[in-house]
């Protein structure tokens, strides 16, 4: 019997506590609006990190902020940093979901449940992994740190000032970020960094009040000045207008650029998966792959003015609100972007149309050629039998800037989630054998970044 096979054998053993946790996990309800479902998973996330070994199991609070879930265990020269959230997505709209979004349902082998994927999986898996590594090789060879905050899907907007009341929390050799993929060819997705955000919510009233819609010669329209304001900040081809925008973009390095050559990206599948024939912007395939790694965005995410009820209203709006979310690249500054975008406003003649920044967050992208990238590389290939995919940037956004950009860590992921698994959105579910094989993997490394060179 080999030391694999001990493994395999320690995991099956486990499935049925494993899954029976995970279940647990996912049913608690802890989007930002409920704080007694933030608590109750940030006590559970203690109250497990604790049983699996984590002896100062702790959580860090400022205010009335969610509680930063903090623990480390192990020994050895290198620190590794786990960084995790608890908190998911608002659930709505209830009426797509096939089963009830916290009470977790398992069909044909996968588990459904609302963060499962995003992000509670991943972060249970990997405190499973210190269990089974113990089980079979013994004590761990290096320092695992955890850092479990509760408002990830909120921007992150307390986690520097929990992290700086212990500094020494984001002193290590590397960071395992959250989240983690499979691709449609059944490759593992290394992301080494993230791109950042700036998330703002717009409001404007022409009228004080809505009017008849026979005076839509002479009356202004708020929901039309708002899309106006909107069409502004971006032409046909997806270039955002803002002047300044692109000026601290920094340019992919040669190898950075070698990377992506070597990224497989299947068109065909990323515009299936949503159901479309073609890209926005008139971007083809390989222009569509460039973008969505070192280019930012502008996205409107919603719109609301006037009556979309049943029936028919002919009114003139009074007022109208949406919100637009900006993924921004190294090395721009969420808070120079905010300052940009008043500018072109008021300069644009729409200094009526009011904004508030609500999340803010800086990109990161981490070295590739680190240890710890080769080491997650080396167990990602071994639990899932294909090569890996480095990707310089992934689209979303994760608090690594916070974390690592002081001492340039690398970062990297290592999870389990495939095209399908629909994080933020209606049945999210994962794969349980991808589940087990990230366990694997995960447990692998431990040992493989002691002595990766």
């Amino acid at each position: 019997m080999t030391v694999r096979d001990d493994l395999d054998r320690f995991i099956a053993s486990e499935r049925d506590r494993f899954t029976a946790e995970l279940r647990e996990l996912c049913a608690i309800p802890c989007e930002a609006s409920d704080k007694g479902a933030l608590d109750g998973a940030a006590r559970w996330c203690r109250e497990r990190l604790r049983a699996a070994g984590f002896a100062d199991a702790r959580e860090l609070r400022a205010d009335s902020a969610p509680a930063l879930v903090v623990a480390e265990t192990g020994a050895g020269k290198r620190t590794l940093i786990g960084v995790q959230h608890y908190d998911v997505q608002p659930a709505v709209p209830l009426e797509l979901w096939k089963s009830p979004p916290y009470d977790p349902a398992i069909r044909d082998g996968a588990m459904y449940a609302r963060g499962v994927d995003d992000n509670k999986g991943h972060l249970l898996l990997r405190i499973q992994a210190v269990e089974a590594h113990r089980a079979v090789y013994g004590e761990l060879p290096i320092r695992v740190r955890f850092l479990i905050e509760g408002e990830e899907e909120s921007g992150s907007p307390n986690l520097a000032r929990l992290l700086a009341l212990e500094p020494e929390l984001t002193r290590g050799e590397g960071a395992l970020k959250e989240g983690g993929a499979i691709d449609s060819q059944g490759r593992p997705l290394l992301s080494l960094g993230g791109k950042g955000i700036l998330y703002c919510s717009f409001h404007v009233r022409t009228m004080s009040r809505d009017a008849h819609s026979g005076g839509a010669t002479h009356y202004p329209n708020a929901a039309m000045r708002l899309a106006h304001a909107f069409a502004s900040l971006m032409d046909p081809r997806g270039r955002v207008l803002i002047e300044g925008f692109y000026d601290d973009v920094r340019q992919p390095t040669a190898a950075e650029a070698e990377m992506l050559e070597r990224m497989p990206f299947d068109a065909q599948a990323t515009k299936d998966v949503v159901g479309i024939k073609r890209f926005a912007f008139g971007r083809g395939d390989d222009d569509a792959k460039r973008a969505s790694v070192f280019e930012p965005t502008c996205n409107v995410c919603g719109l609301e003015s006037g009556y979309n009820g049943p029936g028919s209203k002919t009114v003139i709006p009074c007022e109208a609100a949406g919100k637009i979310d900006f993924r921004l690249v190294p090395d721009q500054d969420p808070d120079q972007i905010a300052e940009l975008l008043r500018a072109h406003l008021d300069r644009s003649g729409f200094d009526d149309v009011e904004f508030s920044a609500e999340e803010g967050e800086h990109p990161y992208r981490g070295p590739a050629d680190a240890p710890l990238v080769r080491a997650v590389a080396a167990v990602a290939e071994e639990a899932f039998g294909k090569p890996v995919v480095l990707i310089p940037s992934s689209g979303g956004t994760s608090p690594m800037w916070v974390v690592c950009n002081a001492r340039r860590m690398a970062n990297v992921t290592l999870g389990m989630g495939h095209p399908g698994a629909g994080a933020h959105a209606p049945n999210e579910h994962i794969l349980m054998e991808n589940y087990w094989r990230a366990m694997r993997a995960t447990a692998r490394l431990y040992t493989g970044f002691a002595s990766q060179e």
